[in-house]
């Protein structure tokens, strides 16, 4: 009897191996969908290739002086070229007809071969990914950490990762780690940074334990953002049930038609990472829902100043002819002060009604002297102050406001926020609920 039980046991011991690797055997497509992945990191890493040239001490080993500037270069035109193409190459890698050329882009990727040595964030990511969440193909977890090797450096939040990410989901792969049964929380986002904090050469872009739990909060929320998990519209689904809000809404229906304009820095910006959407776009989304006869349009940028926007956003807006204009704008220059007080004006006298919040806690913007020259300008132009601070102060759960940069905001507070822009939209008092 024992040996039949250790038999079996051995027997066992073959067969599953054999299963996984029957289970991830890969096929046509996933083989294409792997080199179309590969060839992504490849660009990213030419790119921080350019970028470690650029600084001291860097690692030959990983950032080697070979090969030139110029061919680098055209490995990252090579990848714009390919992302723009995400129709064709899903066509392409699922084995239909397709007007998608691989010698045009992707060959010249997979062939320039650069050296990536496993001690590079990416391949560091990599192994993480196939210790921590198995059993995944290759192509899941290396889609994943293309996306973290591409946010690790953080100027290209707002366009190649963006394009990776829509890349990525059109052909089905996965984008952020809740999608291999990882967990996201921000303790838990610190403890797998802890894990890999160390383990990369030395890089143009960062590996400390902070901001790997930071590039990975911001894959989490994107991820899910993107794949409309956690959205603007459904952030207004839930709002729009809550307790509070349900007696606004015969308030909300009834408006008349009317425009209304935002001009704002990141704190009203949809594609921030830091919350699923911010305030005002989930307000936007939830007239979308009860009464679509408000048009609203937002003229934002982040870290937006009141002269900026008077240059760039003061005469397309006044155009638009808004019976509505809200201000989130940082002002700390004469220039500013200058530029708030022209376009208030101006919006006024253009018969709109125009509104800004006392403080909305951005804390680069929270010199007291300046908040109270803001209030002076602005209520000398006839702006509208909504007092909102006292009720961001008195929230239960202000403590959860802060993101992990310590400068923008989390849901909670874009939640409290957006039933504030509703209520000055209505004409009714402020609520702290």
């Amino acid at each position: 009897m024992k040996k039949r039980f250790v038999s079996v046991w051995r027997i066992i011991a073959v067969i599953v191996p054999l299963l996984a690797t029957c289970a991830f055997a890969e096929t046509p497509e996933q083989a294409r969908l792997g080199q179309l992945v590969e060839a992504n990191i490849t660009a990213v890493h030419a790119y921080q290739m350019l970028l470690a040239r650029k600084q001291p001490n860097m690692d030959p080993a990983c950032w080697p002086a070979a090969p030139s500037d110029s061919a680098l270069d055209a490995l990252v035109a090579h990848q714009t070229s390919l992302l723009n193409s995400t129709a064709a190459a899903k066509a392409w890698a699922s084995g239909k007809a397709s007007s998608f050329d691989p010698a045009q882009d992707l060959q010249p990727l997979l062939a320039a071969k650069l050296p990536m040595p496993a001690n590079l964030a990416v391949n560091v990511f990599t192994a993480y990914l196939r210790q921590n969440a198995p059993p995944h193909s290759t192509v899941e977890v290396r889609s994943i950490a293309n996306l973290y090797q591409t946010v690790l450096e953080v100027e290209r939040d707002g366009d190649r990762l963006q394009e990776l990410f829509s890349f990525y989901i059109s052909l089905g792969l996965p984008v952020y780690v809740g999608q291999l049964g990882l967990p996201g929380s921000d303790a838990d986002l610190l403890a797998a940074g802890r894990m890999l904090e160390g383990k990369s050469c030395a890089s143009p872009v960062g590996t400390s334990a902070l901001e790997w739990q930071l590039a990975g909060r911001k894959i989490w929320n994107w991820g899910e953002k993107n794949l409309h998990i956690r959205d603007a519209h459904v952030l207004a689904r839930e709002l729009l049930a809550e307790a509070d809000v349900k007696p606004l809404l015969p308030k909300m229906k009834a408006l008349p038609a009317q425009r209304i304009v935002i001009i704002g820095h990141s704190f009203t910006m949809d594609q921030h990472w830091s919350s699923p959407s911010a305030f005002v776009p989930i307000v936007t989304a939830m007239f979308a829902e009860e009464n679509s006869k408000l048009q609203f349009r937002q003229f934002e940028a982040g870290g937006l100043t009141a002269s900026r926007a008077y240059k760039r956003f003061y005469q397309d807006a006044l155009a638009w002819k808004p019976d509505t204009v809200l201000f989130v704008v940082a002002n700390r220059t004469p220039e500013d002060f200058d530029s708030l007080r022209t376009m208030a004006q101006g919006f006024k006298a253009a018969g709109a009604r125009v509104v800004m919040f006392d403080d909305v806690h951005d804390p680069e913007s929270a010199d007291p002297e300046k908040l109270k020259q803001e209030s002076e300008v602005a209520l000398q132009a006839g702006v509208e102050i909504i007092q909102v601070s006292p009720i961001l102060r008195a929230a239960p759960d202000k403590a959860q406001f802060s993101c992990l940069d310590h400068i923008h905001m989390t849901e909670p507070y874009h939640r409290l926020m957006a039933k504030q822009w509703i209520r000055v939209l209505l004409r009714q008092p402020l609520t702290g609920t």
